[in-house]
């Protein structure tokens, strides 16, 4: 087998692969609204798409409530402000920063938790365990695309009283016993940024049950005001415009397929890449559907031969873009200082072998026979990888 790219052959991409590729409408496709958008200036303010857009987004999720929002940070800081509950707010580590930032935003404490050693999906009973009398609510967040223990998280939810929201950004299309993500908890807010696999630009939503929870929502989105412009509680400027909400519309359409799709490269990558020492994958419940929002490997050193960190230098030299999603967990990032002597050791474990592969809706055979032959061919010369690390020290 060749060397790799590291140690002086060619690469195997002459051009970067990205970790994400958006595949988006063509313009003929969305050309008809947009040029309508444009001509009256109606482009924001839910003229006319915004509405449209929620209407087959509840459609889709089964859902009486969905709040179109402009990014999912701002749907978790509204979602959070709606509790209307002072205190603390448990959570995972291992997610993206933007859950636990929207806790500063919306003045409340994080409490991180540790998650499962299969699903990676907070764990539930690190939640029940941190439970205290200033628990406001749980926030418990899909991984890759993978749900949590929902049916746990809301029992112990209601035994204790508390809200529970979900941070879905990872799980539009996914399912939880044969039905949509979307459905589930208090609240739950999707992410639809260009990154996801309903990508629309800028955007997110909110669903829930709750018919005055979603009153209040709309409110606090268009800055507290119902359009008389005597605002009733000060809210924020939220909304989506109508540019994303046309996209989204048309997504919608060809979503699925996307969906169908990225299961048939994870099979790919599983099949193959199961085959090396050392290569293991997120576990997928029997009683879930994933939308493989992203392609996860963890790297154990010792059976692969090489660490997580040469790797993913190892890929980045055959022009692969990977990602240490999410390294370092949030309870190690400098804006949580305070936290870094908790103890989460699954956390720590996976992060420090967590590897995201470039993974789109649409690719190639070719694309995912390279990623495959670029590490396999870091592992067939795991050796002279390492002295090549050495040798840098």
């Amino acid at each position: 087998m060749d060397k790799p790219a590291i140690l002086g052959n060619t690469p195997v991409f002459d051009d970067r692969l990205g970790i994400v590729s958006p595949r988006l409408p063509k313009l003929e496709q969305i050309q008809d609204p947009l040029s309508e958008a444009l001509r009256t200036g109606q482009l924001t303010n839910h003229a006319f798409h915004v509405p449209q857009f929620e209407k087959a987004l509840s459609d889709r999720l089964k859902m009486p409530n969905v709040i179109s929002v402009g990014n999912a940070t701002l749907g978790l800081i509204l979602a959070l402000e709606a509790l209307n509950r002072d205190g603390e707010v448990i959570l995972p580590s291992f997610t993206y920063c933007a859950t636990a930032h929207a806790l500063y935003w919306s003045r409340h404490k994080p409490v991180f938790v540790d998650i499962l050693p299969d699903t990676f999906t907070i764990d539930p009973a690190a939640v029940e365990s941190a439970i205290t009398p200033n628990t406001a609510a749980i926030m418990a967040v899909h991984i890759y695309g993978h749900p949590c223990e929902i049916d746990t998280l809301e029992e112990i939810s209601k035994r204790y009283g508390l809200p529970l929201l979900f941070d879905s950004a990872h799980a539009f299309g996914s399912q939880y016993q044969n039905e949509p993500i979307g459905q589930f908890g208090d609240a739950e807010i999707f992410s639809f940024h260009a990154t996801k696999v309903f990508p629309v630009g800028e955007g997110g939503c909110i669903t829930t049950h709750d018919k005055n929870l979603a009153e209040h929502l709309k409110l606090s989105r268009k800055f507290g005001d119902p359009g008389d412009e005597n605002t009733r509680f000060p809210g924020m400027n939220a909304k989506m415009q109508e540019f994303n909400a046309i996209i989204g519309v048309e997504m919608l359409k060809v979503v699925d397929e996307h969906i169908a799709n990225r299961h048939r490269y994870a099979a790919y990558l599983i099949e193959r890449l199961g085959r090396l020492p050392g290569i293991s994958f997120q576990s997928i419940k029997p009683n879930v559907f994933s939308n493989y929002q992203n392609f996860v490997i963890l790297v154990d050193e010792v059976y692969f031969g090489v660490s997580r960190d040469m790797l993913f230098d190892a890929l980045l030299a055959e022009n692969i873009l990977a990602r240490k999603y999410f390294f370092p967990p949030l309870h190690l990032h400098d804006a949580y200082s305070d936290y870094r002597s908790i103890n989460l050791p699954i956390t720590e474990f996976v992060s420090k072998r967590v590897l995201c592969l470039p993974f789109y809706s649409e690719m190639t055979e070719k694309m995912l026979d390279k990623i495959c032959v670029a590490i396999e061919q870091v592992h067939f010369h795991a050796n002279i990888v390492r002295e090549y690390y050495s040798n840098l020290a």
